[in-house]
């Protein structure tokens, strides 16, 4: 693994390389897009389980910090969902001149799912989109995330400003985000130019998942798989480590792996 920044100050993303582990390695790569908040909390394991497994299989991979998140610069008050879409594309530049390849492909997880397909949109140089357990639509994702909740003892985990942010767990959701949620429609992103694959995988069913299966886009190659597994990567196990959904990793690289040959 190689951590780096990568990006233009002040907005210096921070992310980390895999190099590819196989004896050949292959000439593409894959960027990782994490989901928003507890969600990214509970997922980082399982997208660095993810991202090696994809380098031991020859892919370039890179897993980032949209702006604003993580250890990448800026203040969560300040990010846009259109400055992580450019982040994601960002990093994919970054990847390819990195390990001096020209294809990239992207698997994103709920929020992070639309940023990944909102970053490929129109792009002449992805292979394909993983989108796992996708935000659909954003005013329903709104829904989920800000839903009132409390911590062991009964207290409040959601708090507001003067200024109109919403404290959601401890990450901050201004109105700005909000707005640009309530407009976003994953069925409204258009596809990459030229040829690409898309896979929808879930670990369950819901009826917007549904909408997306059906939904056809030109040029795209739509493969859909429903995955259950003993560990959601959204639970904790009785020690509060974050579960390892391990059969539905290894489906997104095998699809990925058959996909690149």
């Amino acid at each position: 693994m190689n951590p780096l920044y990568f990006g233009r100050a002040p907005k210096a993303l921070f992310g980390v390389y895999h190099p590819p582990k196989a004896s050949q390695a292959r000439g593409s790569g894959v960027v990782l897009c994490y989901p928003f908040g507890q969600e990214y909390m509970r997922a980082h394991r399982a997208f660095r389980q993810m991202a090696l497994l994809l380098a031991k299989n020859g892919f370039h991979v890179l897993r980032f910090d949209y702006s604003g998140t993580g250890d990448s610069s800026g203040d969560g008050t300040d990010a846009t969902l259109a400055d992580w879409i450019h982040d994601a594309g960002e990093a994919a530049d970054e990847l390819k001149e990195t390990a001096e390849i020209s294809r990239v492909s992207f698997v994103g997880l709920r929020l992070g799912a639309a940023i990944a397909a909102a970053a490929a949109d129109g792009r002449t140089d992805v292979d394909q989109v993983v989108l796992w357990d996708p935000a659909v639509r954003g005013s329903d994702y709104l829904v989920e995330i800000l839903t009132e909740r409390t911590d062991s003892v009964g207290h409040s985990r959601t708090s507001r400003s003067d200024g109109g942010t919403i404290g959601s767990m401890g990450f901050p959701v201004t109105t700005r985000l909000r707005t640009e949620l309530e407009q976003f429609d994953l069925l409204a992103v258009g596809p990459p130019r030229g040829t690409s694959a898309r896979l929808l995988v879930t670990s369950h069913e819901r009826e917007e998942f549904s909408r997306v299966a059906s939904h056809q886009l030109p040029g795209v190659k739509l493969t859909t798989q429903l995955v259950p597994s003993d560990g959601s990567w959204n639970e904790v196990d009785d020690y509060g480590g974050a579960l390892i959904p391990v059969l539905l990793i290894q489906a997104i690289v095998a699809y990925l792996s058959q996909e690149s040959v």
